[in-house]
């Protein structure tokens, strides 16, 4: 019985052929790229909306991405989507000992550990020692979402505050240093950047002790910003551009009213 998945690649491999679309022979890895990253952008937005429908339709999206990378990669004779779904049934397998082995773990942040672990020995394996536990995060990552991986990596090797009120701590002290260098109104611009960039790391590090993810947090954040700003836009009587600073306060009061 032929599924729609196997019917989805053979038209994948009908718009690769030579007799296919045009846009789709001519694309390549380096092409699509931009593509991968905005449809997982689109898939995060629609869960972050709770659209289910939306949803199923932008993971049909990325899986396009996957199936056309994976088909380049055929007609390269590099791979293909059957050796993806080998390699990752494989590796799937080999990091969850606990279910197809005789592991025993029974708390989800054990099975973090586990995972980071068996992640970092199959890494040593392939590539030799010497280099840094934190060589291997993705350096194309948004940087709230790096930010948190570098953390999560350095906390599985120790590297963790006592407390989480030591995380506040930290916060309080680096905000007190991005002000001075603010204040200092130094020309050394750099300074004021790594004091900035050490609140938000800070910030990150109190998101991931909260089991939140600032990225996901931002992204929220921003929707109901742009949401707000709307629903001024609506309201007012006037562009908003001739508005005066009390009135932008008054404006911005009754839209968090009306749209929380």
């Amino acid at each position: 019985m032929t599924t729609a998945i196997d019917q989805f690649i053979e038209t994948i491999a009908r718009l690769r052929a030579d007799n296919g679309c045009p846009w789709d022979k001519e694309q390549t890895h380096q092409s699509l790229a931009r593509y991968l990253l905005e449809e997982s952008y689109e898939v995060l937005e629609a869960i972050h909306e709770e659209d289910q429908k939306k949803l199923k339709e932008e993971l049909g999206d990325l899986l396009l991405q996957i199936l056309l990378n994976a088909q380049i990669a055929k007609d390269n004779n590099e791979f293909d989507i059957q050796d993806i779904a080998e390699a990752i049934n494989t590796k799937m397998i080999n990091r969850h000992p606990h279910v197809f082995g005789d592991a025993k773990l029974d708390a989800a942040k054990d099975v973090v550990t586990q995972w980071e672990e068996l992640k970092d020995k199959e890494k040593s394996e392939s590539s030799g020692k010497g280099k840094s536990a934190l060589s291997g995060i993705p350096k194309a990552l948004p940087a709230l979402l790096m930010a948190l991986k570098v953390s999560e990596k350095a906390v599985s090797y120790g590297f963790e505050w006592q407390s989480v009120d030591d995380v506040w701590d930290k916060l309080y002290s680096e905000l007190i240093e991005l002000r001075d260098a603010i204040d200092k109104k130094s020309n050394q611009n750099r300074d004021i950047d790594l004091e900035l960039g050490d609140v938000l790391f800070t910030l990150v590090n109190l998101a991931r002790w909260e089991s939140l993810n600032a990225e996901e947090s931002l992204l929220l954040a921003i929707e109901k910003f742009k949401m707000r700003f709307a629903k001024m836009e609506e309201i007012a009587q006037v562009p908003l551009k001739e508005l005066s600073k009390k009135e932008w306060g008054v404006l911005w009061d009754e839209a968090k009213t009306q749209v929380g």
